[in-house]
């Protein structure tokens, strides 16, 4: 029995090991991942202003004819919320309003709920407004339109909770963000966003689709899963389909960080988590202030098989910004920028 027992456990230490090997190099982890048939993507590594790692890995869609590169583009999910948050900011700093308005003043042909919920409560997901129906028509195979949103919204007798007295992560919360943009700017979100943050800090490939399936598939990397079946996911939404490379998500975490795009001010209080117990998000994800900078900014986002995650730390006055993009999720893009951070040391 003993033998047998050495046996295992020597077994055990080996498996062990194997499963806690070093990396020394993010390319040798990287092929490693892609080789387990865990990684379908970009990356891009930027430290101290200099690209020390940027690679393809994969194809571009279901049909595995064509191969990715640094200029394909990928769905942000979430991480879109940042761009109605930061237009927001804008306009108070220009004082065309306030972040503590009732959202009843701008717009006007919303339900009585409506003259309770600021702002800050939408900004902040403290309005008690429920999440969005997505599977009440992905279940059936429809089309989700902006229109079918908007009804539901109208439908909506009784928030779940009186504004600013807990917390619930909505999609509701940018597209009423971006509605009140469109009415105090007259333009649509998609031109506001276009005119004031892609073109000004140089977010030079950056889209915003008015829907899904793309009616324009111009370098975009198109979502599969595991057996390379393309996702059939139906949406026709305005200014919220937002796709980038990850050159355009440098370029966007860096200005940000530089108060070029709203001043210091207006970033952290859009980094501010609403103040009850859970898994918080703020409208920028997840950021860390230390001695009035910021240390650390994680943001997160996925969309059907698309999974993207942006990190920038900023240590010792040295900076590391690593972007991963997939369009075949495994839900490991966190584990692999993580193991990145380790590799570089930071």
């Amino acid at each position: 029995m003993k033998s047998i027992s050495l046996t295992v456990l020597l077994l055990l230490i080996s498996i062990t090991f194997l499963n806690c090997k070093s990396h020394t190099s993010i390319d040798s982890y990287m092929e490693e991942e892609v080789k387990a048939g865990e990684f379908n993507g970009n990356i891009l590594v930027v430290k101290n202003g200099e690209t020390v790692y940027e690679k393809s890995f994969g194809f571009s869609d279901g049909s595995k004819t064509v191969h990715l590169t640094k200029d394909f583009r990928f769905d942000l999910g979430s991480v879109y919320k940042e761009f109605p948050a930061v237009s927001i900011m804008q306009l108070q700093e220009k004082g065309l309003l306030d972040v503590e308005d009732k959202i009843d003043t701008y717009l006007t042909d919303l339900p009585s709920w409506a003259s309770k919920i600021s702002i800050k409560n939408v900004l902040q997901y403290t309005s008690g407004l429920p999440e969005v129906e997505w599977d009440k028509y992905f279940s059936k195979e429809q089309r989700i339109t902006d229109e079918k949103i908007k009804a539901d919204l109208l439908n909506i007798e009784a928030l779940a909770f009186a504004p600013g007295t807990d917390y619930l992560y909505t999609n509701h919360s940018p597209m009423l963000l971006a509605q009140i943009v469109e009415k105090i700017t007259n333009q649509t979100f998609k031109a506001y966003v276009t005119e004031h943050l892609f073109i000004p800090f140089s977010l030079k490939s950056a889209v915003i689709h008015p829907e899904a399936p793309y009616l324009d598939k111009t370098l975009m990397a198109i979502p599969f899963n595991e057996d390379y079946e393309e996702d059939t996911y139906k949406v026709t939404i305005s200014g919220a389909i937002f796709s980038f490379t990850a050159n355009d998500l440098y370029q966007w975490i860096e200005n940000l960080h530089g108060y070029k795009i709203i001043n210091q001010e207006s970033v952290k209080f859009l980094s501010e988590e609403a103040d009850f117990f859970g898994n918080m998000q703020s409208s920028l994800g997840s950021v860390k202030w230390k001695n009035n900078s910021i240390v650390e900014h994680t943001h997160h986002g996925s969309a059907g098989n698309y999974e993207c995650i942006v990190r920038r730390f900023n240590k010792d006055k040295e900076v590391l910004t690593i972007i991963v993009q997939t369009n075949q999720k495994h839900g490991n893009v966190g584990a692999i920028s993580k193991e990145i951070k380790r590799i570089l040391k930071f």
